[in-house]
């Protein structure tokens, strides 16, 4: 696999095809290989790179995630896509990939030819600052039960999770924020073998999850000007599906999808189903006006 020397780390991506280049940002607890069920159908239109972000396999970067924020990984992004000269291009994340891509496009318009939200983690769209006790009881006085919801995942999985992370239990880690993710216990098991081992061998990014979100609310997601698709699993967590809701309603030209009979990982649950969707949005967008 190609690499590309980004600051301190060589960030490794897969790619394939030619024409449009479309970038794929994977989430947590995965790495480029999430995207290997898009890989093949896009590349037949398009340049397609998914990319491994600075401490996702393959990359070797050494350190405690504290320095892995959503602003450090939009920065290696932006380098990457300056030093493959792919800019603009069609940008797809997943997840807290969601957040770093829906950053990208609203700081940098230029780049971003469109964009693709999967599952957008973005807790800011709720509460400003997730961790504050008075942000969540008014979420609790205006939306109960997302507000009952985000706080059964935070109690239930993240902090768990971070605390097995910590005690060196990393399989443990990746079960807990994994079954939150997908609001169903024992998710994680029941998930292809392939499909575990790729998140086992990336489970200490989980530590992500602890560093400090940057502010992206309603007046950022306003500032976003390209075509923007936003994709939702049907089980997914309602604070997740409100977050896809409140980005939809904020992003001038976004439109909102379902992808049937998944919840966090449509493209990996569904992905026939998804790749159509997705390769109909990009579609239209090279239509004459």
């Amino acid at each position: 696999m190609p690499a590309v020397r980004v600051g301190d780390v060589d960030l490794f991506y897969e790619e394939k095809g030619s024409g449009e280049p479309v970038v794929l940002v994977h989430g947590i607890p995965t790495d480029y290989r999430a995207w290997a069920s898009q890989v093949g159908p896009l590349s037949a239109e398009y340049r397609t790179l998914a990319v491994s972000r600075r401490y996702a396999t393959p990359n070797s970067r050494k350190g405690d995630l504290r320095d892995s924020t959503v602003q450090n990984n939009a920065v290696d992004l932006l380098e990457l896509m300056g030093r493959l000269s792919v800019a603009p291009v069609h940008l797809v994340g997943h997840s807290y990939g969601g957040y770093i891509s829906a950053l990208i496009a609203e700081e940098h318009p230029e780049l971003v030819r469109s964009l693709v939200l999967v599952e957008p983690a973005v807790p800011t769209m709720l509460v400003s600052d997730p961790e504050s006790q008075g942000q969540m009881v008014a979420l609790l006085f205006k939306s109960p039960s997302v507000a009952l919801a985000a706080r059964r995942f935070q109690t239930r999985s993240l902090r768990p999770s971070i605390r097995s992370l910590d005690g060196g239990d990393i399989q443990k880690a990746v079960e807990l924020i994994v079954d939150g993710l997908q609001d169903s216990q024992g998710a994680f098991h029941r998930l292809p073998e392939e499909t575990k081992g790729m998140m086992l061998e990336n489970g200490r990014t989980v530590g992500e999850l602890r560093t400090q979100f940057p502010k992206f609310t309603a007046a950022e997601a306003g500032r976003i000007e390209c075509r923007t698709l936003i994709i939702s699993g049907e089980s997914s967590p309602l604070w997740l599906r409100r977050i896809a809701g409140l980005l939809g309603s904020s992003i001038p030209k976004a439109q909102l999808e379902t992808i049937p009979g998944t919840a966090h990982f449509p493209h990996l649950e569904n992905p026939r189903e998804f790749n159509r969707r997705l390769l109909m949005f990009l579609g239209e967008g090279r239509k004459p006006a």
